[in-house]
């Protein structure tokens, strides 16, 4: 539905057309969010400059959560447990797992609140509202850049050396990237209309953290179920981002094209999907 001028050009009239199709959908969400992409950075600026405003500790909470759970689960898992972190020392296997789960965990987290922070905005101004789900997953990739520097810094007190081959963490950080993004769109625009969503998602991503590898080796895995364990795509990149940081093992090709398919499939959908809803939003948030 689109307003052309008549003849005289004096007013508008409103043209009716067609449901336009999902490919329409996402070529024109997609240009317009590329016009748009001065509104995406000065959003994703906005978040970091007020997340840690007057705090006394600043940017250190970055950090600083992913070492307390780290001292906190090397304590009880380690030493009360016995649990063994494969050939690396448990402090440092339960940190390289928890740098990817706490980017997904934030990202997710708080774009699924920010979509209902914004409700005035979104009622009040027409833009893509697609950004500002993804301005929070653009956020916290500052988190998980300074998570990867304390990272190098404890594999150097362990004595493991950096190596050109830790590379191969990249293209695994950039599949962690487009499924949380997905993640986030996906549950956002249900946030929009559904509360719920919000109330439960701490208790959902603390249930997902404990299916993913992060605070124990998947070799503790029967073998039975593991096909169906790594299914979850978050569980094939931890597992990848931890062997490709620590070690410098290659990804398996296999797995990281089925994860790469996925996380690509998830986000054209959930992105659709916020499209399909976007004209309602304003009505219902």
């Amino acid at each position: 539905m689109t307003l052309a001028p008549t003849a005289a050009g004096d007013r508008s009239v409103r043209v009716i057309r067609p449901t336009r199709s999902l490919v329409q959908i996402l070529s024109a969400g997609l240009t317009e969010l590329w016009s748009h992409k001065s509104l995406f950075l000065e959003m994703t600026l906005l978040r970091l400059r007020v997340r840690y405003k007057q705090s006394l500790l600043g940017w250190t909470w970055a950090v600083l959560p992913s070492l307390v759970l780290m001292i906190t689960y090397t304590l009880i898992f380690s030493k009360l447990i016995g649990l063994k972190g494969d050939d690396l020392p448990y402090a440092l296997f339960i940190f390289s797992g928890l740098i990817p789960w706490t980017f997904f965990s934030t990202s997710v987290s708080t774009a699924t609140a920010g979509i209902v922070t914004h409700r005035y905005l979104i009622s009040r101004v027409a833009f893509p509202r697609e950004i500002i789900p993804l301005s929070y997953v653009a956020a916290a990739l500052v988190d998980l850049g300074i998570g990867m520097v304390m990272l190098a810094a404890m594999m150097g007190y362990f004595g493991f050396s950096s190596r050109l081959n830790t590379l191969y963490a990249i293209p695994v950080i950039g599949m962690l990237i487009i499924f949380s993004s997905a993640v986030a769109l996906c549950c956002s625009s249900f946030q929009a209309r559904f509360r719920d969503i919000g109330v439960a998602m701490p208790l959902l991503l603390q249930v997902l953290m404990f299916t993913t590898p992060v605070v124990y080796s998947s070799a503790a895995i029967p073998q039975n179920v593991k096909a169906i364990y790594f299914a979850n795509p978050l569980a094939i990149v931890i597992e990848a981002f931890r062997q490709a940081a620590t070690s410098g093992v290659s990804p398996d090709a296999g797995a990281m094209i089925y994860c790469g398919t996925v996380s690509i499939v998830c986000l054209v959908f959930s992105y659709i999907l916020f499209k399909r809803l976007d004209g309602t939003l304003p009505d219902v948030i």
